[in-house]
């Protein structure tokens, strides 16, 4: 009886009791969240700082995730225009376009006798080798509102199918937010056509160069 008695008390002794350190956990929180929920009965106000509080930080991470988006979206559209002056000048299209870029906009300026014939609105053979350099860089800001711009020069128009400069810049501005979104994936939501006929020159319409500088298409990419 000694001998089992012995036996007995030092099993109980080397015993690693780790069930008792994970139920002392599991009381402490459990004592925690009771008393919370006591004060915050107790004590409206500090309840709802409590929650304030979480709010503040859940906007305060999603404030930080925003800005790194757009600091992210700022480099891919410095890229993709340094990236398409390069591929006009590489590709021998370097006169045909020029590429600008403000805060605000990425603009490109397309003299229209190199899309369109004159009077018409269907885009030529060697417009779609512009327009196809342009397209790759535009599908990487697919997230960004595109305005596609007409403009010409002063001049009546006396033939083809439209009777005004009006109806003419327009259906060309048209055709090429049309040829973007079919050919390169841009959605329709983010391009915009916007007819200015003779109304925005910006040269003067009183010699050839400047009505030539005056019949153009623009391509205004709005930067976030």
């Amino acid at each position: 009886m000694k001998f089992f008695i012995e036996r007995y008390t030092l099993h109980k002794k080397t015993e690693n009791p780790l069930w008792l350190l994970v139920l002392t956990c599991i009381m402490t929180d459990l004592m925690l969240f009771f008393l919370i929920l006591y004060v915050s009965s107790i004590r409206p106000e500090l309840n709802a700082g409590f929650v304030d509080g979480l709010n503040m930080k859940a906007t305060s991470g999603a404030q930080k995730e925003k800005k790194a988006e757009d600091v992210i979206q700022k480099f891919q559209e410095k890229d993709a225009a340094e990236t398409l002056k390069a591929e006009l000048q590489k590709t021998g299209l370097k006169d045909m376009a020029e590429v600008q870029m403000t805060d605000k906009v990425i603009r490109i300026n397309i003299a229209a006798p190199i899309l369109f014939s004159s009077g018409r609105a269907k885009l030529e053979p060697n417009a779609l080798q512009v327009l196809d350099v342009m397209g790759k860089l535009l599908e990487k800001l697919k997230q960004n509102d595109i305005l596609i711009e007409g403009h010409t020069d002063n001049v009546p128009v006396k033939s083809g199918d439209y009777t005004t400069n009006w109806a003419l810049s327009a259906a060309r501005a048209n055709s090429v937010v049309d040829y973007l979104a079919d050919n390169f994936g841009i959605p329709q939501e983010k391009l915009v056509s916007a007819a200015y006929g003779e109304y925005r020159p910006v040269a003067p319409n009183n010699t050839p160069g400047g009505r030539a500088k005056n019949r153009r298409i623009e391509i205004v990419v709005a930067r976030k």
